[in-house]
């Protein structure tokens, strides 16, 4: 405080200062009442809303420095530009340029430590894109607290009339990948001039196919099978819905049914089986996959 006090004091003497200021005065007390008002009305807002408003133009900084010493400069330049920081609302602005400026370190020593980590957190950096350090360290805790859905963790339950649901527990064993689009919108788009109206037409039906494994006896394949007999007998009968439709539940990021107590993602639907495609080859030892594809039977049955 002692610093604007006597920089303040060094204006004063001589009456100099008084003759320069007195032609801007109307200028300087809007901008330091404004000033001294923002920073509570105190004697060292005060002195410094003085200083700021008649040093804010160029005419009254080159009087004044033809007249002060050197050394009391830097602290009128300094508190000049601290109130328009001030003015322009940006106290963070202000508190650094004070830091910068190492005055403070007559009267509190270390401040120059603080001042390059104050100007290091709080100064934007083009190594983080433009942002300030602090504004980047936030960012990064948000993102390491946040969970991210990983797609090797997901859950299935298939059940049908025809066999009820004891293949999920062979299916969350052995599936490998789940490929669908759970929303799919059809529509149609209409010229009008030269510009393109688009009309929502209808919701398509999903395709879903499932890459998995199987034991040697055929145990999904078989599954699979029944349920497309069901709906296609080899003497060319079709059969009814309600004997080879299988819900799908898709449960995204965990692997058991208690995990949806915790507002899991689920994709639930009506399917019949498709299509199945088997791939067997002698030029590698490794597992077998099959890959199962179903259609979706109503888009607007969801449980």
């Amino acid at each position: 405080m002692s610093l604007y006090n006597n920089v303040a004091q060094s204006l004063t003497r001589g009456g100099l200062t008084g003759s320069v200021i007195g032609s801007a005065s109307s200028i300087t007390n809007t901008i330091g009442q404004r000033a001294a008002s923002m920073m509570g009305n105190g004697e060292l807002a005060k002195a410094i809303g003085s200083i700021g408003a008649a040093t804010g133009r160029n005419v009254v900084i080159n009087q004044i420095n033809k007249h002060i010493p050197i050394t009391a400069r830097r602290g009128l330049n300094v508190g000049a530009g601290v109130v328009d920081d001030i003015m322009r609302g940006d106290v963070n602005a202000a508190g650094l340029r004070i830091l910068d400026s190492g005055l403070l370190n007559k009267l509190l020593p270390g401040m120059s430590a603080a001042a390059s980590q104050a100007m290091y957190w709080n100064r934007p950096s083009p190594l983080f894109g433009g942002i300030t350090p602090t504004e980047a360290l936030r960012i990064f805790e948000t993102m390491q607290s946040t969970r991210l859905s990983k797609k090797n963790l997901f859950l299935i339950e298939a059940s049908s009339r025809l066999m009820g649901d004891w293949v999920s527990p062979w299916l969350n064993m052995f599936a490998t990948e789940i490929e669908y689009a759970p929303y799919i919108v059809g529509s149609d788009k209409h010229r009008t001039g030269g510009s393109t109206i688009d009309s929502v037409r209808t919701g398509e039906p999903v395709e879903m196919r499932i890459s998995t494994m199987d034991d040697q006896f055929g145990t999904i394949k078989k599954w699979y099978e029944l349920h497309h007999s069901s709906a296609v007998a080899q003497d060319g009968t079709v059969g009814l819905p309600s004997m080879y439709a299988i819900k799908f539940n898709i449960i995204h990021s965990f692997v058991t049914r208690e995990s949806t107590l915790y507002g899991a993602y689920e994709s639930i639907g009506w399917f019949r089986p498709s299509n199945l495609e088997i791939s067997l080859s002698r030029r590698e030892d490794a597992m077998a996959e099959v890959q199962m594809t179903f259609s979706q039977i109503d888009t607007f049955i969801k449980a």
